[in-house]
């Protein structure tokens, strides 16, 4: 049975240390297992491509020279 896991857990990752997209994905399936799916505050059942297209496109991250950094005043506060 796969878990869903609230995506504010992934951006806290990228809080705590900026990193290549390759190197995010392999620490979210070390924690997370390859089975997980991730909610939003307004959605859910996104896997982890989905996921991280959802971050691009609302601007969550910055990406620069392939290196993922949080983009902190797009994070809601709760």
């Amino acid at each position: 049975m796969s878990k869903e896991i609230h995506a504010h857990a992934i951006l806290n990752m990228l809080r705590e240390q900026s990193m290549t997209e390759e190197a995010l994905r392999e620490a979210v399936m070390k924690e997370y297992g390859s089975d997980v799916k991730f909610r939003t505050c307004s959605q859910n059942g996104f896997d982890l491509e989905a996921l991280l297209a959802f971050f691009q496109q609302r601007e969550k991250v910055f990406v620069a020279d392939g290196v993922w950094t949080l983009n902190a005043e797009r994070v809601c506060s709760h």
